[in-house]
């Protein structure tokens, strides 16, 4: 081989060997541009990942912090409740009369009341009156003698009389008369302010026996002919009955003015709590729920501070004072107010039991499978005998809003009831149940129709079994979001150790 040969075959070589080269790295480029771009689309992989686990975690956080605020809420509104509830009860004493009346009337009748009243006003007229000479004056000379005995007689029968005044009908009236006339004084018993008839003085509420005692005065002079009234100073006869004695009279004056201005308030306060306590919170079943709940905490606090404040009146009264009529006049005085903490009590408890039938518990499932079965069988029974005409369909599918009326005509039922009691309450919340069992059989039976039009499908007996669902979902929306969180986090782990 020539020198040319070998030089043309080295040149050959070299050749290839450059177009080797080339490939070489081309190929080495093009793999670098897909790493890249695969490390590019991993990148934004991982990127949307992290943000659904932030996602995640923020919701998990905003319903922890929506939880928090609903008890933060009921809380609150436990606390301003009772407040709520007594200032409404005194400012309706002081602007209503008829309410206020209906609150002291029951007084004339009671006999503790009336025993308290017997004596004081004999005794008054005892100490004041010497009957002994009113008599010897009226009798002739010769007679004078019979002056002390008839004196001891007019003496018994004063007790007597008095006693006999107070138990008529006629005391019911000067009672009532005399406590509408002097209903401005009520105003003194939380402003300290004088009255005519009720006034406050050092921690007192006394009330004027004056018309009561001239209601006696005749009736003993017209029994022995003797004109008595006449012998009694005026300023003697106005005597005065304690109906309240207590050293603390005068703060709970300054507190309940204070909160009488703020009465409308602390209502507002009070009920708008609730209501948001309820819509804040993630699951309205449990905002109800615990609603309910800090009502009958709130409530049942409430009523015992009322016996013990009941017990430290009583224990607090004054030497010689009629145990009896005090606690009479007490308990007569705070009745409607005990009253509407009961029924705010019952409230409570219809909710607490209302959220806890609705609830996931197996006893509340059980309570409302055995609602549906019932209503089921019996909306089939009456669908596949008996022809309703539209009413059933109609009532099927309007059946969200009939409940609706229902429940806001038991409020509406207790709103307009005069002075509702627990009972009541209990009573409206039975009876609501019987109109809601009768629009679900009306429903089950339109479905019982259906289903028989449609070849023996069975009808539907859980008309709530959806919403059961989705509040069940909702009310694991913390553990759902927690473990998607997990998972997610697991996913991105996974895909960062694919990276290298």
């Amino acid at each position: 081989m020539t020198e040319d040969d070998n030089t043309a075959s080295s040149e050959s070589l070299s050749g290839k060997d450059d177009a080797a080269a080339e490939q070489i790295e081309t190929a080495s480029s093009e793999n670098a541009e897909q790493e890249v771009d695969r490390l590019r689309a991993e990148n934004a992989r991982l990127h949307n990942q992290i943000e659904q686990v932030s996602a995640a975690s923020s919701k998990k956080k905003s319903l922890r912090s929506r939880g928090i605020l609903s008890v933060s809420l009921v809380v609150l509104g436990a606390l301003l409740l009772p407040l709520a509830a007594l200032t409404v009860w005194s400012r309706n004493q002081i602007l209503d009369t008829d309410r206020y009346l209906q609150t002291v009337a029951p007084l004339s009748d009671d006999p503790a009341v009336i025993d308290a009243l017997t004596t004081r006003i004999s005794t008054a007229i005892e100490n004041e009156l010497d009957v002994e000479a009113v008599v010897a004056e009226k009798l002739p000379d010769n007679l004078k003698i019979l002056a002390a005995p008839i004196a001891s007689g007019a003496d018994s029968v004063i007790g007597t009389v008095t006693s006999k005044a107070l138990n008529s009908k006629q005391f019911d009236k000067l009672w009532v008369d005399a406590n509408r006339t002097g209903h401005d004084a009520l105003v003194a018993l939380l402003t300290g302010k004088k009255g005519k008839v009720i006034d406050t003085e050092n921690g007192k509420v006394v009330i004027s026996l004056k018309p009561i005692v001239e209601e006696v005065l005749a009736g003993i002079d017209k029994k022995f002919g003797l004109d008595l009234s006449s012998k009694i100073p005026v300023d003697k006869i106005d005597i005065k009955y304690t109906l309240i004695d207590s050293p603390q009279l005068a703060s709970l004056q300054s507190l309940i003015k204070w909160l009488n201005t703020l009465t409308w308030v602390m209502v507002i306060l009070a009920l708008g709590c609730f209501i948001g306590a309820i819509f804040v919170s993630p699951v309205r079943r449990k905002g109800v729920l615990r609603v309910g709940v800090g009502v009958v905490i709130s409530m049942t606090l409430t009523l015992v501070a009322l016996s013990l404040a009941r017990s430290a009146y009583i224990a607090n009264l004054p030497k010689g004072a009629n145990v009896a009529a005090a606690t009479a006049v007490f308990e007569t005085l705070t009745r409607f107010v005990i009253q509407a903490l009961r029924v705010l009590f019952a409230i409570g408890v219809v909710m607490l039991v209302a959220a806890w039938v609705a609830g996931p518990s197996a006893a509340a499932t059980w309570i409302r499978n055995l609602w549906n079965r019932l209503l089921g069988r019996g909306g089939a029974g009456i669908g596949n005998t008996v022809d309703l005409g539209p009413v059933p369909s109609w009532v099927a599918a309007h059946l969200v809003a009939v409940r609706v009326v229902i429940f806001g005509i038991a409020v509406l039922s207790l709103v307009m009831w005069t002075r509702p009691t627990g009972k009541v309450v209990l009573l409206i919340a039975v009876l609501t149940l019987i109109p809601l069992a009768l629009a679900q059989l009306l429903a089950n039976s339109a479905a019982a129709v259906s289903a028989s039009d449609s070849e023996g499908a069975e009808p539907p007996t859980d008309e709530d079994a959806g919403e059961d669902a989705d509040e069940d979902a909702e009310g694991d929306a913390v553990s759902s979001d927690s473990s998607g969180e997990e998972e997610v986090t697991s996913a991105a782990n996974s895909s960062a150790k694919e990276l290298p």
